[in-house]
């Protein structure tokens, strides 16, 4: 089961969550091995209530990530998201082409490793709400370990940008890059 382990949460300036979740692996038939998702929230630090949702938000979008819910997943994203696809060097604009993209890695990633995702932690998120409200930031380093006979660590530096549209948090931009760090 993917466990998703939340740090020293606070609050900082504006976040959306785009490639987050854009190469976690799971095959369909690993998907169905799997109960959902648990989300853990270990020492968080939330300086304002906001930054709390929008921490909420992340989880939701771990979950649904986590289940290949790309329908439930893309309802997090504001419609012009950005974000910089570090393969094609290119900067990709708007919902339908974010989702696309962050789909086309995924199954590549199912494709392209022996097993699943067997973990998946958020270290030391910082999260800030502005002075707006209606904005957020969130920096925070991702690892994920895919399973099999010889697990392989991957890691990315991420840095997000969220809007409020109504009572939710929605991803307008992200920029990180997935390294292996180990295998």
């Amino acid at each position: 089961m993917i466990s998703i382990i939340i740090r020293q949460i606070s609050c900082f300036s504006v976040a959306a969550l785009a490639a987050i979740f854009c190469s976690l692996a799971f095959t369909s038939a690993a998907l169905a091995e799997h109960a959902e998702t648990q989300v853990h929230c270990i020492e968080p630090h939330a300086a304002c209530s906001e930054a709390q949702k929008v921490i909420d938000t992340l989880h939701q979008m771990a979950k649904a990530i986590n289940r290949g819910d790309f329908e439930h997943f893309s309802e997090y994203f504001d419609e012009n998201v950005t974000t910089f696809d570090d393969i094609t060097n290119k900067l990709l604009v708007g919902k339908k082409a974010v989702v696309a993209r962050i789909k086309e890695r995924y199954e590549n990633s199912v494709r392209d490793s022996e097993n699943h995702a067997v973990s998946y932690t958020i270290f030391q998120p910082y999260a800030k709400v502005h002075n707006d409200g209606k904005t957020a930031s969130v920096t925070c380093v991702l690892r994920k370990v895919m399973g099999g006979k010889h697990p392989v660590v991957f890691e990315s530096h991420d840095s997000k940008v969220f809007v409020k549209e109504g009572d939710q948090w929605k991803e307008l931009h992200s920029q990180g890059q997935w390294k292996k760090i180990s295998s």
